[in-house]
């Protein structure tokens, strides 16, 4: 039994003894075969780096009028060679209703201005007549006190004299006061006849600009009322308001952007524009997806410009409203077209640059594993960012032009590790 235990020890201390010899052999294999496999890039500089601000937006007409009738009444004529899409002039007309009453008023109102002049007229040459009269009156008085001072006159002769000059001066007073009635009457009459202009001239519909006739909701025979106009919504206007002209040689497009964004766009700022339904995101800057812009961005051939910008921000959203133009390919646009739009934010020249997506954070701190080929080693490097643009993030402190960062394979890696360089070093793009 005893040999038994001591066969038993004997096997148990020749098998720890083997594990710790393979255990030795294994840690002085060579560091090659525990390197990590990493792509590595070159940092560039002299690169130009433009950033943008994405946004998305519906495009309407700068000039746009909505135009209709202000009374209720039956229409009763359509211009019957316009349809909507046509060219609009200036100053055409392109419906009406009934005139029969408006152009009455207006009658009437001219012939109220007729009448009141007439009557200024007869004022006038009372007013006129009483100022000689009264000079006579005033005559005759100072004639009379002479005469009473020669005792040439009685003092009833006097009295009578005064008394003729104060009924000249009140006939002359009221003569006036009927010149200025009838001035009255005549301002009168030519406001009515003001009103009754502008009531015939609102029972037509006269296109006010040039442009295309984008709705025409009317039609002759029909009976209309304002009450039918739904104006609550742009929608519900544009099917109810009679006639809608547009001029197409320039859009608007107000888009909202997040408050954070506000210093990174201004007044006279290029814009890109691209029909159609954008990726979902409003304000988003920077953005990294493959339909951002390149510096020289020439599939978008409609552009513009940041018209203004709103200088409060919306307390409930968060954002900030902004105007933008078109300043090319305005005649690709319809009205209420969706659009997607590229803001130019700002720009970096001669900067140092390094492919975007390379950096990890500790505590919010960027860094990068900086490589030495010739060690086959990795050190870890905080560097201090700029601008991020669609490929290429700017470093402003921690790296030089020439260093080598790695790429791929840096999820792994911790400072001072053994890396395993495979391909080439990748040149960086100085310009974007």
């Amino acid at each position: 039994m005893n040999i038994y235990r001591s066969l038993i020890m004997g096997a148990f201390v020749l098998l720890i003894l083997s594990a710790c010899d393979s255990s030795t052999t294994s840690g002085t294999d060579d560091p090659e075969a525990t390197a990590i496999s990493v792509r590595i890039a070159e940092v560039d500089s002299g690169g130009a780096l433009q950033t943008w601000v994405f946004a998305e937006g519906t495009a309407r007409a700068v000039k746009r009028e909505f135009l209709s009738f202000e009374s209720a009444g039956r229409i009763a004529y359509v211009d019957p060679d316009l349809k909507e899409g046509d060219s609009i002039s200036q100053g055409q007309v392109i419906a009406y209703q009934q005139q029969d009453r408006p152009q009455a008023d207006v009658a009437n109102a001219r012939a109220s201005i007729v009448d009141a002049q007439g009557q200024k007229a007869i004022a006038q040459a009372t007013v006129e007549e009483a100022a000689a009269n009264l000079d006579v009156a005033q005559n005759t008085f100072r004639r009379f006190q002479t005469l009473i001072e020669q005792k040439s006159a009685s003092q009833q002769e006097l009295e009578d004299a005064r008394a003729k000059l104060e009924q000249a001066r009140a006939s002359k007073v009221r003569a006036e006061r009927q010149l200025a009635a009838a001035t009255s009457q005549i301002e009168a009459a030519k406001a009515q006849a003001n009103r009754a202009r502008v009531i015939a001239d609102e029972s037509r519909i006269v296109s006010p600009i040039g442009g295309v006739l984008a709705r025409l909701n009317v039609e002759q025979g029909f009976y209309f009322s304002p009450q039918q106009i739904q104006s609550n919504s742009e929608a519900g206007a544009l099917n109810t308001v009679p006639v809608v002209i547009i001029d197409p040689s320039a859009f608007e497009v107000t888009v909202k952007l997040p408050s954070y964004a506000h210093r990174q766009v201004t007044v006279g700022s290029p814009v890109l524009f691209q029909p159609g339904v954008g990726q979902g995101g409003v304000g988003r800057l920077n953005s990294q997806s493959t339909e951002a812009p390149s510096r020289v961005p020439e599939r978008f051939n409609i552009r513009g410009e940041v018209y203004a910008i709103s200088p409060s921000v919306d307390p409930q959203t968060r954002s900030f409203s902004v105007k933008l133009r078109t300043t090319q390919g305005a005649d690709r646009l319809q009205d209420g077209e969706f659009l997607t739009a590229w803001i130019a934010g700002p720009n970096a020249e001669d900067a140092l640059l390094i492919p975007l997506g390379v950096t990890r954070f500790d505590n919010d701190q960027p860094f990068v594993f900086r490589a030495d080929p010739e060690a086959n080693e990795v050190s870890r490097v905080n560097v201090t960012l700029g601008l991020q643009g669609r490929e290429h993030q700017q470093v402003l402190q921690g790296l030089n032009k020439g260093d080598r960062i790695v790429t791929e394979g840096r999820a792994r890696l911790s400072d001072g590790d053994t890396v395993r360089i495979i391909g080439g070093t990748d040149k960086g793009v100085n310009s974007q």
